[in-house]
């Protein structure tokens, strides 16, 4: 590895080490740098930005972003606001380990499940889906597409290689299969659909109805007095 000289002509091993050599942060180090400070100014200058986009911790500690805050603490952003939004301190919302780990098939520990599927690389939809479908975490963590093959049976007992193919044979999008499972329907109702309930007049439309067939009847018995004022007149 390079060393790193300050501007004082000190070595460093790297630019890590000197940083915390000053008393900063890694992270501050290259942020000053990369906003166009000079070495003297990184090194030992204060911020000269606004402080509306720099953030410290209870000890004083100077961070670009409240993320690198939150990560240097080994937390996320998101629990950082959380915390903060229920008047919890600051020294306490940064140093308060984080309770509600999650773990994978192998043991490792992560702060949440998105930080796990990303780590595996899977998508969220997929890893629930294969969940629901009754694979094991392993499976769902670490299975390629298309490898995972599990038969199924329909409503009648039919039996299928995997859920796919009963899907396809039914013309059921998966997406439409698994919302109207989740929202409480029969398997049955799940690959054929619900029957639409033929919808009842409302009263409003009985009493029209009701007056257009009474209109109809007027108007047919006066044309049928009419008829028979005409013939009477003939007959005359």
């Amino acid at each position: 590895m390079s060393q790193c000289v300050d501007h004082l002509g000190n070595e460093y091993p790297s630019m890590a080490d000197m940083a915390r050599t000053y008393g900063l942060l890694p992270c501050v180090f290259r942020t000053r740098l990369k906003r166009g400070w000079n070495l003297q100014e990184a090194l030992t200058g204060r911020a000269r930005i606004n402080p509306k986009t720099i953030c410290y911790d209870h000890l004083g500690n100077e961070y670009p972003t409240k993320k690198a805050m939150a990560n240097e603490y080994g937390i996320t952003v998101a629990m950082l606001k959380n915390r903060l939004r229920r008047g919890m301190p600051l020294e306490e919302a940064l140093t308060q380990p984080n309770q509600h780990y999650v773990a994978d098939h192998l043991g490792n520990m992560y702060n949440s499940k998105t930080a796990m599927l990303e780590t595996y690389g899977i998508h969220w939809n997929t890893y629930s889906g294969r969940i629901a479908a009754g694979y094991s975490p392993e499976q769902a963590l670490t299975a390629k597409p298309g490898t995972l093959t599990q038969s199924v049976r329909d409503y009648k007992g039919k039996e299928y290689p995997s859920l796919s193919a009963m899907l396809k044979a039914y013309k059921v999008p998966s997406t439409t299969y698994h919302l109207r499972k989740r929202s409480g329907w029969t398997e049955k109702e799940c690959l054929l659909g619900r029957k639409k309930k033929k919808s009842r007049p409302s009263k409003v439309q009985i009493m029209e109805s009701r007056k257009r067939l009474k209109t109809s009847e007027i108007k047919a018995h006066h044309h049928l007095n009419a008829e028979s004022r005409t013939e009477t007149q003939d007959d005359i």
